[in-house]
């Protein structure tokens, strides 16, 4: 029977971090133990397909050999980032040539961002030996003396984003061969944006016999607001007033990033009019300016009247002129309709 896949098997996606695939396997072999099956064939199976997948899942090294070449290139044991065809027939060197470590996350084509302006330079600047998984490939895995890479994503709230923030995060590392649960302070920046990466050097896995650190990589992810939405650097909101205010003005209170801001809505403005408020949006990380707040009007029509309303409202029609948008409707229509004669 073929093998399933191995992340079908833990339940998690071919993106899942450590910690997940970690929490996945605990949970299955708790239900699935022999211990709590006693005589359950079905389960011993399963349970053995587990210890399998996570062993596999768990070893960066590994995990990259079965995301490019999935079963066979695991029991073949083909190396990150090799070609399978590599070296064929050359005899003291295996039928397969040497490979090199590749990465965490090669072959996800992820287009990792470094909002400090550091995009695994280390990689890239030609340090990767003959054979790895090239540029494009993600951050790097584990080699004999250096430890892997290690990602952590990280919720905040808009209005976190938009003033810069610290964070206490608390993950699970590979410190000197024995698991450790690390505490760390991630400092924020005003003006992050959703998906983009802090990097934290030197805080991911340690090889067990010594050597240099991998890196944490801190993905930020920044949750929705009931009324902002984030437009580049500019925030927009949808601000709702009656007809009646829209005909004769007010002043409305709104909320802001920074507070409450008074808005005065002149007479006679129409849905969909916008308002700029200047500077009350996000700062651009690493530069000058910042953006503002963009507030579109919506007149609420009020859908239930009683008699003596709608009689009062068909008086003061009679008693006005044709409004602006309507009159110019008519004019056009008038205009066709004379040219069809």
């Amino acid at each position: 029977m073929a093998k399933r896949d191995f992340y079908d098997v833990l339940g998690v996606s071919r993106k899942a971090t450590p910690d997940e695939l970690k929490k996945a396997f605990r949970k299955l072999a708790m239900q699935l133990h022999p211990d709590k099956n006693p005589g359950d064939k079905k389960a011993e199976e399963r349970f053995k397909e587990a210890n399998e997948a996570y062993e596999t899942l768990s070893d960066p090294e590994k995990r990259q050999v079965y995301d490019q070449f999935g079963h066979a290139g695991a029991q073949a044991g083909f190396r990150p980032g090799q070609n399978p065809f590599e070296g064929f027939g050359r005899g003291a060197g295996g039928p397969f040539g040497a490979g090199a470590a590749g990465g965490f996350g090669a072959g996800q084509n992820e287009n990792f961002q470094d909002i400090f302006g550091d995009i695994f330079s280390d990689f890239f600047a030609g340090r990767a030996r003959p054979g790895a998984a090239g540029p494009g490939a993600g951050p790097r895995g584990p080699t004999r003396n250096r430890g892997a890479d290690l990602r952590y994503t990280l919720n905040v709230s808009f209005e976190e984003a938009a003033s810069g923030t610290d964070k206490q995060i608390n993950f699970i590392r590979q410190r000197g061969g024995k698991e450790e649960t690390a505490k760390l302070s991630v400092t924020v920046p005003a003006g992050v944006k959703s998906g983009q990466r802090l990097k934290l050097r030197g805080e991911g896995d340690a090889p067990p016999m010594g050597g240099t650190a991998g890196d944490l990589y801190v993905i930020v992810s920044i949750q929705e607001h009931p009324l902002f939405k984030r437009v580049e650097n500019d925030v927009h909101m949808d601000l709702p007033i009656s007809f009646v205010d829209a005909v004769s003005g007010t002043s409305v209170e709104i909320p802001t990033l920074t507070g409450r801001a008074s808005l005065k809505i002149p007479a006679g403005t129409p849905s969909g009019q916008i308002f700029r408020l200047k500077g009350k949006g996000f700062a651009s990380v690493g530069g000058p300016g910042v953006g503002d707040m963009l507030v579109r009007i919506v007149i609420d029509v009020p859908r239930e009247l009683n008699d003596e309303q709608k009689e009062l409202l068909k008086k003061l029609s009679s008693t006005l002129k044709s409004t602006p948008l309507v009159k110019a409707y008519q004019d056009k229509v008038d205009r066709i309709l004379k040219a069809k004669k």
